[in-house]
């Protein structure tokens, strides 16, 4: 079993060192881990009023860190990640500095519609002020954005606007969950099913079993991912997860090395 969705206290809202992770990691049985904290926001010219990343400064500690913690590990493979938060008009920017870091994945994630962090719930109260089919539009237009960057290696739990249980009918859904599986194949990503979402007010993966039907369906490969915020959290619901991703139709887990993907069997995964 993978687990590529870890964080570490340098993002301000997780706990425990990196080796407690891979402490877990080894309990549950895991073959590999990767680490994806959030990358620096002050890199990308974004000072949120909570913080919520590592500052630019502490970049390379946090390379230096996840480098070493793999390499002294023999038993687990550690990759090395970040989640990269899509802001548009910053493009070419993290281009630039992607390219000078030696991340084995990206993950594009969406937590920002302009200055709305939508993800925390001190903000939680703006989904009330503003009509739901206007938000839903604009994170899907935004989420169809980061896709087509060429930035990201995967997207992170993809439908994460239903954070807090805010959502359209399935029928008004049925559009945005299409295109989003055509967008991921046109673009060659890769998606993960994180299981974070079974903890939030949504009760449910990111993605829903509809979206990744459509996806198995267009052929988009996928990975998966706690989103651990602590040790205890580290391959959180995966069991339930593989079984839903056995029933949907995938059989491969998509599994990355200096920004190159590559696949395992789910037999091989683990449970």
């Amino acid at each position: 079993m993978i687990d590529y969705h870890l964080h570490t206290p340098l993002c301000r809202h997780a706990l425990g060192s990196p080796e407690e992770y891979l402490a877990a990691a080894r309990q549950k049985g895991l073959r590999e881990i990767g680490f994806a904290d959030h990358y620096p926001l002050g890199l990308l010219g974004r000072e949120p009023e909570a913080a919520v990343s590592m500052k630019p400064g502490e970049l390379p500690g946090y390379i230096r860190e996840i480098r070493a913690l793999g390499a002294g590990e023999k038993e687990i493979a550690v990759k090395l990640g970040a989640e990269v938060d899509y802001l548009p008009g910053t493009e070419e920017l993290l281009a630039e500095l992607l390219a000078g870091d030696p991340f084995d994945f990206v993950i594009g994630s969406l937590h920002f519609m302009g200055d709305w962090d939508f993800t925390h719930p001190y903000h939680a109260h703006r989904y009330e002020e503003q009509p739901l089919e206007q938000i839903y539009s604009r994170y899907f237009e935004l989420l169809w954005q980061a896709c087509a960057s060429g930035l990201f290696d995967i997207i992170g739990h993809i439908d994460g606007i239903k954070k807090f249980g805010h959502r359209l009918p399935d029928e008004a859904m049925e559009p945005y969950w299409r295109e989003t599986a055509r967008v991921l194949r046109a673009n060659g990503l890769c998606f993960e099913l994180n299981s974070s979402g079974k903890d939030a007010p949504a009760a449910e993966f990111y993605p829903g079993r509809r979206l990744l039907e459509l996806c198995y369906r267009e052929g988009v490969p996928v990975t998966l991912g706690s989103d651990a915020h602590g040790p205890e959290q580290v391959g959180r619901y995966f069991d339930e997860a593989l079984a839903l991703l056995r029933e949907v139709g995938y059989r491969e887990l998509a599994v990355f090395s200096q920004r190159r993907r590559s696949f395992i069997a789910m037999e091989e995964s683990g449970r």
